[in-house]
């Protein structure tokens, strides 16, 4: 029998009601509000503005590349000069002083001779003696024929060649023969108390004075051929496909060899490749070229100066480029051998290109850049192919010398964007050589400079 009173029992379902209820409304009134949201029109999309860039035109790269390399000059032939015999040295001449010249065959040293020639007077009374003894010995073969004539008996080939004195004729001749070599040997050693120059060229060290006594091991001074030098470089292993050595058909690849500590900035003597050695150098890996300079105290010789032995020098190679290369700054090129070039629809065209040469300045392109194409020299963040651009006007057009000039001095100083400069009438490339004016007087070798705009950040509009 429920005995709960009523009055108990409507509090609990009003309680349990309520928050029902008070959902419900919320869900209506949810409902009226997203029902009466005002609605607005769906934008539409505006065409990407083009990215500002500046551009160059990419240019033919002349015939040829010069690169450089640091060596060390040696002479082709060396050698420490010794006495052919032994005495004591009684004339030094002055063709020994070092630093200085001589010719092939100059005497540059005299030994005491007073031996020598005594032995030489020896030698020939000796050769007088058994000269005596062969004439002599032929007088008693005659007699001895006559006595075997007298006997007329039959006998051997040995017994007549016995009795006839052959071995004792023998004797005689070989002792002429003996003392004639003595004879001459006593000549030489006389001749070569007149220390001679094996060959043209300069003195490096004098080890002997005069009073000295010396053998033939003794060194008298050290003497370096001066009809060739050569000059070994190293150069990176990449490069050695632009040069070749010399053989019986062709000459190496042409070079210069440039000392601005002894000539100064202008002068340089000329050089051929005339070897790639067989070895990379052990610390630095880089390939090894030997250098020939002809003739590099002659008269092609800078004046007043000349080159030494031992003198570190700087030589520029002169290789020959294919005849579509092309040439820009190594700067607009990004990573991945990317160039980044306008097209004629005003579009980013992202191109990969193979590279022939390329430095810290300068880069030489065999493949996938034609002259004349507009390379993008400023940076853009996030590149995309086919990106809408426009150039800006200010660095649009290349300068030329029919340009008006401006009014403004602080104009005239900045250099030329978009254009190349070259030295007109040559036919060569400097990439990293010497400057200009060390290629003076030469008609092998060329110069010439970018006039490179400043890069400009893409504006934020």
């Amino acid at each position: 029998m429920n005995t709960e009173s009523p009055r108990r029992t409507m509090p609990r379902l009003v309680w349990i009601a309520l928050p029902a209820l008070v959902l419900c409304v919320g869900v209506v009134i949810a409902f009226l509000i997203l029902k009466s949201t005002p609605t607005a029109p769906k934008a539409t999309p505006r065409e990407r503005q083009a990215r500002l860039v500046t551009v160059t035109a990419a240019e033919a790269a002349p015939t040829t590349l010069d690169f450089s390399a640091n060596g060390t000059v040696q002479a082709a032939d060396s050698t420490t000069l010794r006495p052919r015999v032994s005495g004591q040295i009684v004339t030094l001449t002055d063709k020994l002083a070092p630093g200085t010249r001589f010719e092939k065959s100059d005497v540059l040293a005299r030994i005491d001779d007073a031996d020598y020639q005594l032995a030489l007077n020896s030698a020939r009374t000796d050769l007088a003696d058994a000269r005596a003894s062969l004439r002599v010995e032929k007088g008693q073969q005659a007699v001895a024929q006559r006595e075997l004539a007298l006997v007329g008996a039959d006998v051997s080939a040995d017994e007549r060649d016995l009795a006839l004195r052959g071995p004792q004729l023998e004797q005689a001749q070989a002792d002429v023969e003996a003392a004639r070599t003595a004879v001459a040997q006593a000549q030489l050693d006389l001749e070569r108390t007149k220390v001679r120059a094996p060959f043209a060229g300069i003195v490096t060290e004098r080890s002997a004075s005069i009073g000295d006594v010396v053998s033939t091991s003794d060194t008298i001074a050290t003497l370096a051929a001066t009809d060739t030098y050569w000059v070994d470089v190293a150069v990176p292993v990449d490069q050695l496909r632009f040069i070749h050595a010399a053989d019986g058909q062709r000459a190496g690849t042409s070079a210069q060899i440039y000392y601005p500590d002894g000539w100064g900035a202008d002068a340089f003597l000329p050089a051929e490749v005339l070897r790639i050695q067989p070895a990379l150098e052990t610390s630095g890996r880089m390939a090894r070229v030997l250098l020939q300079v002809p003739d590099p105290l002659g008269d092609n010789t800078p004046a007043d100066t000349r080159l030494l032995i031992g003198a570190y020098v700087r030589a520029a190679l002169e290789a020959r480029l294919p005849g579509n290369s092309v040439l820009i700054d190594s700067a607009f090129v990004h990573e991945n051998n990317n160039v980044w070039v306008m097209t004629d629809d005003n579009r980013l065209d992202i191109r990969s290109v193979d590279i022939l040469y390329r430095d810290a300045t300068r880069t030489v392109i065999s493949a996938g850049l034609e002259p004349g194409d507009a390379v993008i020299t400023s940076e853009l963040t996030a590149p995309i192919q086919g990106m809408p651009i426009r150039v800006d006007s200010s660095t649009a057009e290349p300068a030329t010398g029919d340009s008006p000039a401006s009014d403004n001095p602080a104009d005239a100083e900045q250099p030329e964007p978009a254009a190349l400069v070259r030295d007109s009438g040559k036919l060569g490339l400097r990439l990293s050589g010497p400057p200009d004016s060390l290629a003076a007087g030469s008609t092998t070798t060329v110069s010439a400079q970018f006039a490179l705009a400043t890069a400009k950040r893409e504006p934020n509009s």
